[in-house]
């Protein structure tokens, strides 16, 4: 099932007018179609749509056509542009149209809101729209007071008429984001709790994570790993917001998988910012599996994988992953050696494997399965309670020494040894230790 039922009690389409820039090369037609991907996510209907080129500091585009666009459009309640603008650019262009307009960051946080279920995500987008809004709200407010040009930012003297707005509003708008932060900070801790509460109780426990472009297919993958239809599923762009974990057997291995919210191409820094803490918490696992969906052109899974592995990069650089051909039951035999020789070509690094989530994922599970098997290892260190701490929670502990006062042992299991001695080793950089490592 690829469409959710809930599709068919979606909000009515509301109508606005759509500003995208003159597609000059191919990333542009690109994210011009994604916005209208976008557009139909957020239930908008397209009434009037132009295409201008963008050669004005001030207004992004071309005063002469946005005033014959003007005249063009029928009294419009709502303008979206297909960019980013900047917060001058948006007050430019609000004062031109005489209503109100959006860009695409907006419309991305407009999506975010509707789709958000948990306090965490919630707060998050709060945060994001907070760090929006902030220049914006303070240029109307300048623009108000008519101090545009002259920064009055400092307060009143003693015989004055009392605080400026500008102090208001500044103090107003850092007390909000202090307090989210402060309430995102206590939520961020109680997850890693969580998250180490459940390492410890299944430490011999594998770790998943399926990331990748937005509506790629990662929930519809979560479903069928673990034989649930807990997760929903659709084509709209972002469905997924919250992360979820979920899990499943593969024999005598417990097998976690966590999805969470898709990425998407040039998203600004504040949402990356907001979202940080919940990706990292997908990203703190043992596998990363890139989605990806094969039924597009090729050029658009190049741009999709790269701005994934991008994205990834900013929050955790270092896991094993495995770019996941999704979809491939929608392409002939032919498209699909194509598809594979050009990632191969692209990506030769990394493991491709081609499946579809909603016929077969035998080939994936047979890919987690090759992390079963376990290595022992005698480990030897300094005194060391972080390390040996560590080492509880990442291994599986079979036996330890303290006879030697100058260095301790101890002798665990790995199931992923190929990169689990890096990461023990990576860590005992981290605390300024030297330890030797054998397998026995």
């Amino acid at each position: 099932m690829q469409e959710s039922d809930t599709e068919n009690s979606l909000p009515a389409s509301r109508e606005c007018v759509l500003l995208l820039p003159f597609p000059l090369d191919e990333r542009q037609k690109f994210l011009n179609k994604e916005m209208r991907q976008l557009l139909k996510s957020a239930h908008y209907y397209i009434s009037k749509e132009f295409k201008i080129r963008t050669n004005n500091s001030k207004f992004l585009f071309s005063p002469y056509r946005l005033q014959e666009i003007c005249y063009e459009i029928n009294n419009p309640t709502l303008v979206i542009i297909g960019s980013h603008l900047t917060p001058k650019q948006g007050i430019n262009l609000e004062n031109l149209f005489e209503i109100q307009v959006i860009d695409k960051f907006e419309l991305v946080l407009e999506i975010f809101a509707e789709r958000a279920m948990t306090e965490e995500s919630k707060l998050q987008i709060e945060l994001a729209r907070l760090k929006y809004e902030h220049p914006r709200e303070r240029l109307r407010l300048m623009h108000k007071l008519g101090l545009e040009g002259a920064w009055h930012t400092e307060r009143s003297g003693f015989w004055g008429p009392g605080e400026n707005p500008l102090n208001v509003f500044e103090a107003s708008m850092t007390k909000t984001e202090s307090q989210l932060k402060n309430r995102l900070a206590e939520l961020s801790k109680q997850r890693e709790k969580g998250r180490f509460s459940r390492k410890r109780h299944h430490h011999d426990s594998l770790y998943v994570s399926i990331v990748g472009y937005t509506s790629a297919g990662k929930s519809t993958l979560l479903n069928s790993l673990t034989n649930s239809q807990s997760s929903s599923v659709s084509s709209r762009l972002f469905e997924t917001l919250d992360t979820r974990v979920r899990s499943f057997k593969l024999e005598d291995l417990k097998v976690f998988i966590t999805d969470t919210v898709g990425f998407i191409e040039d998203l600004p820094t504040f949402l990356i910012d907001s979202f940080k803490s919940t990706l990292e918490e997908s990203l703190a696992a043992d596998i990363i599996l890139i989605i990806v969906d094969a039924s597009e052109p090729m050029e658009y899974i190049l741009r999709k994988t790269r701005v994934s592995l991008q994205t990834m990069n900013e929050i955790n650089p270092q896991n094993y992953r495995l770019i996941v051909l999704n979809k491939i039951d929608l392409l002939s035999v032919d498209a699909l050696n194509q598809r594979l020789e050009f990632l191969k070509n692209k990506f030769s690094e990394m493991q491709i494997v081609p499946i579809s989530a909603i016929e077969d994922v035998e080939p994936l599970i047979a890919e987690i399965a090759k992390f079963q098997p376990k290595q022992n290892y005698q480990c030897s260190y300094p005194p060391n309670h972080q390390f040996r701490a560590f080492c509880w929670e990442y291994t599986h502990v079979l036996h330890e020494s303290f006879g030697n006062s100058n260095q301790w042992e101890m002798i665990f299991s790995l199931r992923k040894p190929k990169y689990g001695v890096e990461i023990l080793k990576q860590q005992a950089r981290l605390l300024g230790i030297s330890i030797e490592m054998e397998a026995i």
